[in-house]
Parts: C-alpha cells; sequence; structure tokens
C-alpha cells in the first residue's frame, strides 16, 4: 500500500466515519481547498474540511466509506469509494427519513507531502435522494 493510500483510507476511516474534526489539521495543508464539498463558510484549510465533516454527522448517521481501489501518481491520487449511511438529519433541504443508503464516489486529489492540498469528487448525489424517498 502506497503512502497516499493509507492516507486516503486512514482520512475515510479516522475522520469522516467517527467525525473527529480535529485531525483535520493534520490531514490538509493550510489553504486546503475542496472543489467539490457543499458551500461552507469556511475559508480555505483545516476549518474548511472541519465544516463538511460536521455538515455530513447533522445529517447522517452509522455513516460508512469503503474505498474501493486507488491509483496513484506522483502529487495525485484518484479513488472510488462507496458511502453508505442513514439520514438523521435535514440533508440539502430534505427532512430526516431515517433510511439507509449507498451513495458511489469517484475523487481526485493533489497532495503536498503528506497532506491534501485539493480536493475534486463525482458523487451519485441524485441517486440518494431517490434511496431516501426525496426523489422519485
Amino acid at each position: 500500500m502506497t503512502r497516499h493510500e493509507e492516507i486516503i483510507r486512514g482520512i475515510y476511516r479516522d475522520l469522516f466515519e467517527t467525525g473527529d474534526t480535529d485531525l483535520a489539521d493534520r490531514l490538509v495543508t493550510t489553504d486546503f481547498v475542496d472543489h467539490a464539498a457543499p458551500p461552507s463558510p469556511a475559508p480555505p484549510g483545516p476549518d474548511n474540511l472541519k465544516a463538511t465533516v460536521a455538515f455530513l454527522h447533522s445529517a447522517l448517521g452509522d455513516i460508512r466509506y469503503e474505498v474501493h481501489e486507488v491509483l496513484s501518481a506522483g502529487d495525485r491520487a484518484a479513488y472510488r469509494a462507496t458511502l453508505t449511511a442513514t439520514q438523521h438529519g435535514p440533508l440539502f433541504g430534505h427532512p430526516p427519513t431515517g433510511r439507509r443508503f449507498s451513495m458511489q464516489q469517484i475523487h481526485m486529489v493533489r497532495f503536498d507531502g503528506d497532506r491534501i492540498a485539493e480536493h475534486w469528487a463525482c458523487r451519485d448525489d441524485l441517486g440518494a435522494l431517490r434511496q431516501l424517498g426525496h426523489l422519485s
């Protein structure tokens, strides 16, 4: 397993699944930019990642990520993952349903040393909203 893959898998296991936002300070650069997260009032950097994790945990419970594979070259890594969670709070303006859903995702990150400097993603948000009963 490459160092980049270890970092990526650790972010989901130790930060996104647990909600321990203190880890963000160690995992991303001070000017980290997330090109794919919901709009946040936080400026670029660790506080932006903390806001994203807090948003997810306010809307979702039992969060689990499965990282299927990671491709890494130079300072970039791309990976495919599945998020599984239960909606227990408002999500994109939709009331909580208590339903569980799975969402396929593809991510790309740029590293600066052992920290992530930029993140992009393609997520199946519409598929998740359908599973939750918000869209037909």
